[in-house]
Formats: structure tokens, sequence, C-alpha cells
């Protein structure tokens, strides 16, 4: 196949995967607040640690995104050579 259309399929894919780890990433955390919250309405005094936890899940939902960021820039990179 002709390079230039092997390198705009990559970049097709690399805007699906960006497109769908957004809204991975986007619903992780909308579940990891909404836990916390509901956490923190029926036991108050759990707060501190609750929120905690969520920053926690938080960070791993939007790491995932981030590698699935880079690992996109690498294949685009490799199919531009």
């Amino acid at each position: 196949m002709n390079h230039a259309i092997i390198f705009g399929l990559g970049l097709l894919a690399f805007g699906v995967a960006i497109g769908g780890g957004a809204i991975g990433a986007g619903v992780g955390d909308g579940l990891a607040g909404n836990a916390a919250i509901q956490g923190t309405a029926r036991q108050p005094e759990l707060r501190g640690s609750l929120t905690g936890l969520m920053y926690i899940v938080v960070g791993l939902c939007e790491a995932g995104y981030i590698i699935n960021i880079v690992f996109g820039f690498l294949i685009v990179y490799v199919l531009a050579k």
C-alpha cells in the first residue's frame, strides 16, 4: 500500500484511541467522584480517607489516559518513518 494511506489510517486510529481514552477517563473520574460523594453522605466522619482514595483512583484513571496518548504518539512516530 501507499505510505501516505498507511500514515493517514494511523492518524485516524490515533484519534479514535484518544477519543475513547478521554471518554473512559471521564467516566472513571465521574464514578470515583460519585462513590466518594455517596460515601461521605452516608458516613461524614470518613470524609478524609474517602477523599484520599478518590484522588488515587482519579490519578490512576488519568495515568491510563496519559499512557494511551504516549503510545499513540509512538505509533504515529513509527509510521512517519
